[in-house]
């Protein structure tokens, strides 16, 4: 009996950092209910950001409020800034 207990699998179910980082969003008071236009992907243990925002100062600040997201390492934030007035980071 003691044998069949030692040989379960002790490894964590590997969590969905995407779904954590939105949480993290969801919960921050510059985001909740605002980053509708950002997508989360995760690989291994690198997040990356994509979609819109309006202001270069939104953009820096959900990476910043995504660095404390347990089992990041790297962020990749490729958020375009488009903005009423026209002016806009997307490269065409």
């Amino acid at each position: 009996m003691q044998a069949a207990l030692a040989i379960r699998p002790t490894s964590p179910v590997r969590n969905d950092l995407s779904a954590i980082a939105k949480q993290y969003l969801e919960s921050h008071p510059h985001f909740r209910g605002r980053a509708t236009g950002v997508s989360i992907a995760y690989d291994g243990r690198n997040l990356f950001l994509t979609g819109e925002l309006p202001t270069f100062y939104l953009k820096q600040m959900i990476q910043e409020a995504l660095r404390h997201v347990p089992g990041v390492q790297n962020i990749i934030n490729q958020i375009n800034v488009v903005s009423a007035s026209g002016v806009s980071s997307t490269r065409n």
